[in-house]
């Protein structure tokens, strides 16, 4: 039997995480908002804005980190289109070590979580085509 690997091991690039959910809006929207001053907030820091892949509507790839490291990790944003809903999933590969899945998974966890929080708010009306 070979070596057991644990949850986030890769058997090329190390350890990763990713992290995916639902909002009620479509693609169009939700890319505004994230690429917008507010929603670049929540999502990019740590991560290196010159993106490798930009793919407009659907994905980016960049390199990204937490503030104490040293390494570089791949950070992809995903949007996928479903009817009148939209997958907003993110996914960071060549993390070194389960301890950087785990400060990994925390941050990222919170980062969607606040997303999500901003975009289903009144306060995100613009969403819905409402100026204030």
């Amino acid at each position: 039997m070979g070596k057991v690997k644990s949850v986030g091991q890769t058997k090329d690039t190390g350890w990763q995480f990713g992290i995916r959910r639902s909002v009620p809006f479509n693609i169009n929207e939700v890319w505004d908002f994230l690429f917008s001053e507010n929603g670049t907030q929540l999502w990019l820091k740590g991560a290196d804005k010159e993106f490798s892949t930009f793919k407009n509507l659907s994905h980016i790839r960049t390199k990204w980190k937490l503030k104490d490291w040293t390494n570089e990790a791949t950070l992809q944003m995903r949007l996928i289109a479903n009817k009148d809903k939209t997958t907003i999933a993110f996914h960071i590969e060549n993390l070194c070590d389960e301890r950087q899945r785990e400060e990994t998974k925390a941050y990222w966890n919170t980062v969607i979580e606040t997303i999500i929080e901003k975009i289903t708010t009144s306060d995100s009306e613009i969403l819905a085509g409402k100026n204030h």
